[in-house]
């Protein structure tokens, strides 16, 4: 969803770039003025930064994942699309913003808060409905 919205804007990576930079503590900006050594030096840190932040990603989204997996499966909650919507919400926004303020305390701009919540609820329901979906490993089926 974030990517729809950078492409729209016409700037694929520039929330992962903006991410990646703030929470490593570098500037990631690709400038095709800077001439060919530069541009490509610039573009291969820029790379590093953001192969590094999808890693980090990646891993966050599978813990809050198995944190779903142990809200929804052990019947606290019922896994639909609504609860997998506010789980969404509120553990993936709490787990950005928690994790922007310890890793880049002097972050200098975040996506826009509305689009964090859109995205953390589609997340949400989409992981609910995969942990929902698929039987347990003890079960059955």
């Amino acid at each position: 969803m974030i990517l729809v919205y950078d492409v729209v804007k016409l700037d694929p990576l520039a929330t992962p770039r903006l991410l990646a930079g703030n929470v490593l503590g570098i500037p990631i900006e690709v400038d095709s003025g800077l001439g060919l050594l530069a541009s490509l030096t610039t573009a291969l840190n820029a790379s590093y930064a953001l192969a590094a932040y999808t890693l980090t990603h990646f891993a966050v989204f599978a813990l809050v994942g198995i944190g779903a997996a142990f809200v929804f499966k052990s019947a606290i909650f019922s896994g639909n699309v609504v609860t997998g919507g506010i789980y969404g919400m509120l553990v993936g926004t709490a787990v950005f913003y928690l994790g922007l303020a310890f890793l880049a305390p002097e972050f200098i701009s975040a996506p826009d808060w509305r689009l964090v919540l859109l995205t953390n609820a589609v997340a949400g329901v989409v992981m609910v409905s995969q942990i929902v979906d698929h039987p347990g490993p003890d079960s059955d089926a």
